[in-house]
């Protein structure tokens, strides 16, 4: 990252929405007012929209607002945030929807993308105003975008550029794939015919992705990312939604996340998966912002209409612990909050603001602790994007992310330090310091790939690895065996994966990687596993059929390579807890990361497990932050959730050996601490956490 960008990795982001009042539908808008509200939020980065269903400032290139008469909405908001040295960053929509479907005047219908028989697609309702048609990149769309970038950056002051796309339709986005004109002479012949869905074998159909992808909305980005650094030294930042999405291939993800400068995590499930992404996104490099206070907050269940999961209150405050909980998770977790909106203060009292001035006070206060931090090494949790693609080949869905967010999930609320890496980052100089590197079913693997592995498990790694791990190459296509079977011990007894009811784990062996559970006892199994033969490896369980009395085989195998030691488990038990969450499996999870790291967590809590920390490092002190989530927790529609302290926690973080400590501080609490040294370690005490504590080690 250029230090030039610093500002970005502790940006305390407002969102100025143009998709809605005091903006849309009647042109109500402020900049006073809209200035003031982000002064008094403590924010000094504005996401401003000049680009809406309309622009917001004279332009030949994209419709005006019919109120807009001589008024230039982004200039008037420049002209206010330049003297309090508020930075302003354009939103500008790259193939969003933006007209209503029955509209069919041109030149904007020419723009509109098209299905076989030349019907404009269908987007969505958006936020429930009108459905609107979806665009197309190749269409004339192209250039008038490019022109609107053009003069935006060349004609005024800003600070960067937020793209929120580029967005094409396929067969699995915006209702597509587009078969106009435009895209037929794009592709050099006819768009292949999805009616019958998708036949991956097909090179027809590999062309097409890869085209549409690479060629088409990656190469629109590149092309407007040109344009910007022309005329400006600028940030590029843009929404990477479409990462991971379970319905889009991720190597697309993967590609554009190395053009720009940073992107947006637009919205998770839970406070973990939020955690899980930015620091993912964080190991690749680049500047991460993420929502809080998401316009996806509140959306009814009850309504009628065929746009009734389009949310609706979009002028009223999230003003509550739920909002300060999401700033400092987002915060924890190394990115920027950024508030959606300053829109939702408009029409309220201005005392609605407490639960957000407080984290961006924080960030304030500590950006130069913040800035300089990143992710301590402990285990290594490598996420596939080959592997969420072979998946999505056969499925509308992508089952995988149950695999690396419960691995995630499960190690998180067991205590330990994890981080995230992208597979395209894997490189035996990436994972050598982990202690553990840990494979959730990361079935589709290259060659290179795996001997990579094999060198950090060969030069003292610990290797975790679960259910298909290996069984595939970067296509998908199978091995003989799993190519790191003999890293980890084991030959297929058969090929395809078996599920039964009501499995369980037997233990059979008094292992380490065990704990303190007994010969005999029986856990909770996932219903599916692997039916596997060990090789030279210790069976430390089988899997069990309670009511059928039958052993079906290993279900966890330990073992050493090299100079290192490598656990199997031969089903996907960190996706099972996922949905469960028993204790009984978060316990065995603790066993085997003790067991692999032989026992040196750069940091223990003894807290409730609804305590989570990240620890990070700089060359001048570690900063464990604190999270707690005990309240009332709804798992996938946060709403007005309430929570509750947590009172004597005790916190033990390991320091560089040939470090001084010069004294702890809680930075929250904004004040000096307690502490114990012992053999590296030190251990203090807090006596009560609300939302979030940060402990920063000062180092010497």
């Amino acid at each position: 990252m250029e230090d030039s960008y610093d500002w970005l990795k502790t940006g305390r982001v407002i969102v100025v929405d143009g998709y809605c009042p005091p903006l849309y539908p009647k042109l109500r808008f402020s900049a006073e007012r809209l200035v003031r509200i982000i002064e008094k939020l403590k924010g000094n980065v504005v996401r401003m929209q000049p680009i809406g269903y309309y622009a917001y400032y004279p332009t030949e290139h994209f419709p005006t607002h019919p109120e807009l008469g001589e008024r230039d909405i982004l200039q008037e908001v420049i002209d206010l945030c330049r003297p309090r040295g508020i930075r302003i960053i354009p939103y500008i929509p790259v193939g969003h929807g933006f007209l209503p479907y029955d509209f069919e005047k041109g030149p904007y219908v020419n723009w509109a993308a098209r299905d076989k028989w030349g019907r404009k697609i269908r987007g969505g309702w958006h936020l429930g105003y009108f459905q609107y048609f979806a665009l197309c990149l190749n269409s004339p769309y192209r250039e008038a975008i490019r022109s609107i970038v053009r003069e935006i950056v060349e004609n005024y002051d800003i600070d960067g550029i937020y793209f929120d796309g580029p967005y094409q339709p396929t067969p699995r986005w915006l209702n597509g794939p587009c078969y106009c004109n435009y895209c037929k002479e794009s592709f050099g012949g006819e768009i292949p015919d999805f009616s019958r869905g998708e036949d991956w074998s097909s090179a027809e159909v590999f062309e097409y992705y890869k085209w549409v992808f690479d060629e088409v909305m990656l190469g629109t980005l590149k092309d407007l990312i040109g344009i910007v650094k022309k005329y400006k030294d600028i940030p590029i930042l843009f929404n990477n939604s479409l990462w991971l999405n379970p319905r889009v291939a991720m190597w697309w993800g993967s590609k554009i996340c190395e053009v720009a400068d940073g992107f947006l995590f637009e919205a998770s499930e839970t406070p973990l998966y939020k955690m899980l992404m930015i620091l993912l996104g964080r190991s690749t490099g680049k500047y991460i912002w993420s929502y809080v206070g998401s316009y996806t907050v509140g959306i009814p269940r009850h309504l009628r209409s065929e746009y009734g999961y389009a949310c609706k209150w979009l002028s009223t405050p999230v003003n509550c612990e739920e909002l300060m909980a999401d700033c400092y998770t987002v915060i924890a977790s190394g990115g920027s909050p950024i508030f959606w909106s300053a829109n939702r203060f408009y029409y309220t009292a201005e005392s609605d603001m407490e639960y957000l001035r407080a984290p961006f006070k924080f960030l304030k206060k500590y950006h130069d602790i913040l800035k300089e931090m990143r992710p301590v090494k402990f285990i290594g949790l490598l996420i596939s994007g080959k592997t969420a693609d072979w998946y999505l080949k056969s499925s509308n869905e992508n089952p995988y992310r149950y695999y690396y967010q419960g691995g995630f999930e499960v190690l998180k609320e067991a205590g330990y330090q994890v981080t995230p890496i992208y597979d395209s980052k894997l490189s035996l100089e990436e994972i050598k310091d982990y202690s553990i590197l840990f494979l959730p079913n990361v079935a589709c693997m290259s060659e290179e790939e795996a001997e990579i592995i094999q060198k950090y498990v060969v030069q003292g790694g610990n290797l975790l690895a679960t259910h298909e791990t290996s069984r595939y190459d970067e296509r998908g296509n199978p091995y003989d065996e799993p190519i790191l079977s003999k890293i980890l011990g084991f030959d297929l007894e058969r090929k395809n994966i078996e599920e039964y009811t009501n499995l369980h784990l037997k233990i059979v062996s008094e292992h380490p990687a065990v704990g303190d559970f007994e010969k005999g006892e029986l856990l909770p199994q996932d219903h599916q596993v692997l039916r596997i033969k060990a090789r030279e490896r210790e069976v430390l369980a089988v899997t069990y059929r309670i009511g059928f009395e039958e052993e079906i085989g290993p279900a966890i195998i330990a073992g050493s390579h090299g100079a290192g030691s490598v656990i199997y488990i031969a089903s996907g038990l960190e996706a099972a807890y996922l949905a469960t969450r028993f204790y009984s499996t978060r316990r065995l999870f603790m066993s085997i990361v003790d067991f692999l790291s032989k026992g040196s967590a750069p940091y223990r809590l003894n807290a409730p497990p609804g305590v989570v920390a990240n620890l990070m490092e700089s060359s001048d002190g570690m900063l464990l932050q604190v999270l707690n989530y005990n309240g009332t927790k709804y798992k996938e529609v946060f709403c007005r959730e309430w929570y509750v302290p947590v009172f004597d926690i005790g916190i033990e973080i390991k320091v560089p050996r040939d470090s001084t400590i010069k004294g702890i501080k809680l930075l929250l609490s904004n004040k000096d601490s307690e502490f114990e040294y012992d053999e590296g370690r030190v251990r203090l005490r807090i006596e009560r956490i609300d939302l979030y504590e940060a402990i920063y080690v000062k180092l010497s």
